[in-house]
């Protein structure tokens, strides 16, 4: 995902060096009916930056977020880590209508067609394999005759891209739908998002991909 820092006033010695992008490990597991789709068991990623003042730890942390999605009844159930505040948000499955493009290529040894949706707040270009015949992908996507191997928003904003695939049994404790924190519906969310960021001057709308960036000298 690429980010970018902005500082009010002059910029602090240092920031020019800050990371351009951030980089995270998640995982999907699934089933022919349900997925849930969350971090990888890491602590995220560091960087040590040295300065005229002493060093400085950098630390990106993506939030806890987990992301379940049920093809039976056609719901997905939502786990949001914001600012340390934790909802659940349980809505319709979104049924996005694909346009495939006749493009191929390979992800991970699986043989991938493209499909593209477009409208006026987003660009989402995805390619999915039929050779694994779930009608779902990362966070909640899906509505293809195929598991969504890679997803691209507004031209590489956010990249998500399959490294490994591995057909076996799963636990059925790691298939737990997710049940901690506040009941919300997806608007109360959003205004709550809105409300905060619009409190430390970002962009409203801005605080749909989050992470936490800790910065200790």
């Amino acid at each position: 995902m690429k980010i970018e820092i902005n500082f009010a006033g002059d910029m602090p010695p240092m920031m020019d060096s800050l990371p351009k992008e951030q980089k995270s490990e998640k995982v999907l597991q699934f089933t022919s009916t349900v997925s849930r789709y969350e971090n990888a068991p890491d602590k995220g990623e560091e960087m040590q930056m040295e300065g005229p003042e002493g060093g400085m730890r950098i630390m990106m942390m993506q939030p806890d977020d987990i992301v379940y999605t049920d093809l039976g009844e056609m719901k997905t159930i939502e786990q949001k880590d914001f600012m340390s505040r934790i909802f659940l948000i349980t809505s319709d499955l979104k049924r996005h209508t694909w346009k495939l493009t006749g493009k191929q290529k390979t992800i991970a040894n699986y043989p991938c067609q493209e499909a593209v949706y477009t409208d006026t707040a987003k660009n989402i270009r995805v390619w999915f394999s039929p050779l694994i015949p779930v009608s779902t992908g990362p966070a909640g996507y899906g509505n293809l005759p195929g598991m969504i191997l890679e997803m691209n928003f507004d031209d590489g904003e956010r990249v998500m891209t399959a490294k490994s695939i591995e057909i076996k049994d799963i636990d059925a404790k790691a298939m737990e739908k997710p049940k901690k924190g506040k009941k919300v519906s997806r608007e109360e969310y959003k205004a709550i998002v809105d409300e905060k960021m619009k409190e430390m001057g970002a962009e409203e709308g801005g605080g749909g991909h989050q992470m936490i960036i800790r910065i200790q000298r």
